[in-house]
């Protein structure tokens, strides 16, 4: 969706469609083997101490390990913390 130029008092502004953010393609950043932050979700398919798997676009981010809990989650985003272990793909 494009983005819409709106101007407030001679200043120029951009208003964001909440279908921008959903239609985010998958990013993920990871600070160590402690933390994933991941944004693009589609949402949480598994959910243990062991092993998280998301949904994205297209394909399947499973996260392995130890102690893994998810810190901070959203309709599109999530913050896995624990011992990482494994980070693999599929379809």
């Amino acid at each position: 969706m494009p983005k819409e130029k709106t101007r407030d008092k001679g200043k120029e502004s951009f208003r964001f469609s909440p279908m921008d953010f959903l239609s985010k393609k998958c990013h993920i950043e990871l600070d160590g083997n402690n933390t994933a932050m991941l944004e693009g979700s589609k949402g949480v398919l598994e959910y243990s101490t062991e092993c998280i798997r998301v949904a994205v676009e297209n394909f399947i981010i499973s996260f392995q390990g130890r102690n893994l809990t998810l810190k901070c989650i959203s309709p599109t985003a999530l913050t896995i913390q624990g011992s990482i272990i494994n980070v693999s793909f599929s379809d």
